[in-house]
């Protein structure tokens, strides 16, 4: 299989997880995707991405730190997957999602475990913090280095099946105390409020 067809296979597969949610606008975790196309080669698929961010069908494809990956299809991606793509795979897989590309496939279905859009708003307040913090100048180097240690405890604590909240509420706590990052922790406590429910 080309990038190319990869690419239209993959978009394919992230309109179709946009139609079916109630807002398409978002990012979806599409870890299914490479499983199901048996694709180990991370590296080609990154290649995929990269050619529809390019394109400008895709925004903020990522891969995680634990290979999940994150997309949101944009108006024209969803036009392009509409008109048929260029390769002929999207119509392929229309026609028989089950052996597109002589690969055996599944219906696509999302794969979002919890709640979806608190996960991703927290995680993109989380790397603004951390960023905040990093270019703080007036927060001690030592003072810096234990926030940063809370904040990376904290995105572990959200990434777990079971939560600690006590642990969860000191390390916000801490956080709330830094006046460069006071208005972005609020938000993210939050957010929290509704994701730990």
């Amino acid at each position: 299989m080309t990038t190319e067809e990869l690419a239209e296979l993959f978009l394919a597969h992230l309109y179709e997880i946009a139609e079916e949610a109630r807002h398409p606008n978002f990012l979806f975790s599409v870890n299914d995707f490479a499983p199901k196309l048996g694709i180990t080669d991370r590296g080609e698929l990154q290649k995929a991405l990269n050619y529809l961010g390019d394109r400008g069908f895709i925004i903020l494809a990522s891969f995680d730190m634990f290979g999940g990956i994150s997309a949101g299809i944009t108006i024209e991606g969803s036009i392009f997957v509409e008109k048929g793509g260029e390769t002929g795979i999207i119509e392929q897989y229309r026609r028989s999602p089950q052996t597109s590309g002589g690969i055996p496939l599944e219906p696509a279905s999302p794969a979002i475990d919890g709640p979806f859009f608190p996960r991703r708003a927290m995680e993109a307040i989380l790397e603004d913090i951390e960023e905040v913090i990093k270019r703080d100048d007036t927060v001690a180097a030592d003072v810096k280095k234990d926030l940063l240690s809370d904040l990376a405890t904290l995105k572990i604590q959200v990434e777990r099946t079971v939560k600690s909240r006590e642990i969860i509420n000191v390390v916000v706590g801490n956080l709330s105390r830094v006046p460069s990052v006071a208005p972005l922790v609020t938000g993210l406590n939050s957010i929290l409020e509704v994701f730990l429910r």
